[in-house]
């Protein structure tokens, strides 16, 4: 398994190694996390981020060999994801999983880190076969033990650490996940001067298999992917990051689109965070016409640290921008990177979905409004209420990597809409559980609510019953160890 629960594996594995005091040359790489939740740091180009929403963890060894180990299982309940309770498409599936990474330092120049995952999804309850609204008949994968390679990269420093070469499979994160969460086979390089910082990639997110378990392999993907990520923090409180991200899909079901923008992430006091990117989507798509896309994700988060548990607000707003016209020689549709994965943090302990649990979409084609309000009744517990209202840029058929299988727009007999809906989401965060510093539980739910897109059509041609879809949703339970 490939997904969001094998990176989500990796990022607390990856938590292990930032709780020893490291030497100099070390701390290029590594940073020691926050006793405390706090707002996510910038992400260190020599290594993997910091994980401040998993539990503390141990670390063994000495300087020169570290290791750390851990677990995060998953519990996902799917309900309804076609909208409609007259068709049978639940889930509930249950993903144990144990993790481990070692790091390495010969000498002050040279580091080499191994990752490894052992995991099998298990499905408690899944339909022998699912038919789409589209027709096409959906069956279970095949589901067998997984043993992974999830990192396995060396990284070179010059004497001063300002220049790092990083060969191998690695893991990358930015601070929202809303560019990568993901790891991928590459040959990359860090510089450093000062405030400045910059990072250029370019590799494949499955060049080598890497999967050690019998009977089981690794997909190679045909899509070559070039990151660069500039950064400067000489605003205190402020950070500022230009990117680019290419992606050449040589099987051709993606053409080879080119997302670039700029980022502003600010934490200018305890309580307030707030967070901008505006991106565009240039290169071609997979018929060739030029894309012409634009995008857009900022909003902010206050909490009030001064009162009693802490209570928090949250509002963001995000657009990508749609199609009208497939037949003219631009595509004015906005992509994300295709290797997002759109969890963050908003004033809670966990990460969610931020465009919603049940739906999760891309944003493409869509406008989402987000409103928030949390508190924290101990320290170690949170406990958040966030809503979501959706609407179409362009009239469409479809959403771009949703988690539904519903369509939409399909009655002749009305005019399109493009209202897709609300949704409700309730987050809840524990740390410590039972005294144990290193159990933590991670509970999300969310429901979608569709709009007038979602209209069916439950009579015949001679005699339509229009009718409002149904609701669906997700619920999502994560053991930390």
């Amino acid at each position: 398994m490939q997904g969001s629960a094998l990176r989500a594996a990796r990022r607390a594995a990856c938590a292990t190694l930032l709780t020893a005091a490291l030497p100099l040359a070390a701390q290029a790489q590594f940073q020691l996390p926050a006793s405390k939740p706090a707002p996510e740091a910038a992400p260190d180009f020599g290594g993997p981020p910091p994980r401040v929403d998993a539990p503390p963890r141990t670390m063994s060894g000495g300087l020169q060999y570290q290791y750390g180990y851990g677990s995060e299982s998953e519990i996902v309940y799917r309900r309804d994801a076609d909208l409609d309770r007259r068709l049978r498409d639940n889930s509930l599936l249950l993903t144990p999983q144990l993790n481990g990474v070692v790091v390495y330092r010969p000498t002050p120049w040279l580091a080499a880190t191994l990752e490894m995952i052992v995991e099998k999804e298990l499905a408690v309850h899944e339909e022998d076969f699912v038919a789409l609204p589209g027709g096409e008949i959906q069956r279970p994968q095949k589901r067998r033990l997984s043993l992974l390679v999830d990192q396995a990269f060396a990284t070179l420093r010059n004497d001063s650490g300002r220049t790092q070469v990083h060969a191998g499979r690695r893991n990358y994160e930015d601070d929202r996940h809303w560019l990568y969460d993901t790891s991928m086979d590459t040959v990359a390089a860090t510089f450093r001067e000062g405030t400045l910082r910059a990072e250029v990639s370019m590799g494949r997110e499955v060049l080598a298999d890497l999967e050690l378990a019998p009977r089981n392999r690794e997909v190679r993907d045909r899509t070559d992917t070039f990151i660069f990520y500039g950064e400067y923090r000489g605003i205190e409180d402020l950070r500022l990051a230009a990117y680019s991200i290419t992606r050449n899909d040589r099987a051709r079901q993606e053409g080879r689109p080119r997302l670039f923008g700029v980022r502003a992430l600010g934490n200018p006091s305890d309580g307030l965070r707030y967070w901008t990117d505006l991106a565009a989507t240039a290169g071609r798509d997979e018929a060739g016409r030029k894309f012409a896309g634009r995008g857009l994700d900022a909003g902010f988060t206050y909490s009030f640290t001064k009162v009693a548990h802490q209570p928090s607000v949250a509002l963001g707003y995000a657009m990508g921008t749609g199609d009208a016209n497939p037949n003219d020689g631009r595509n004015h549709e906005f992509r994300q990177s295709g290797l997002q994965s759109n969890e963050i943090r908003l004033g809670g302990i966990p990460k969610f979905k931020i465009y919603g649990e049940a739906l999760d979409p891309e944003l493409s084609n869509l406008q989402i409004f987000t409103a928030g309000i949390g508190f924290r009744p101990t320290p170690q517990t949170s406990v958040e209420l966030v809503y979501h209202a959706y609407k179409l840029d362009k009239v469409a058929e479809t959403l771009r990597n949703s988690a539904l299988t519903a369509e939409m727009n399909q009655l002749d007999t009305v005019p399109p809409s493009k209202d897709v809906g609300r949704a409700l989401d309730i987050v809840l965060g524990f740390r410590n559980v039972f005294g144990l510093k290193r159990l933590g539980i991670d509970l999300r739910a969310g429901w979608f609510f569709p709009g007038k897109a979602f209209r069916r059509n439950e009579g015949d041609e001679d005699n339509p019953v229009i009718r409002d879809a149904q609701s669906g949703a997700t619920m999502v339970a994560k053991f930390w160890w």
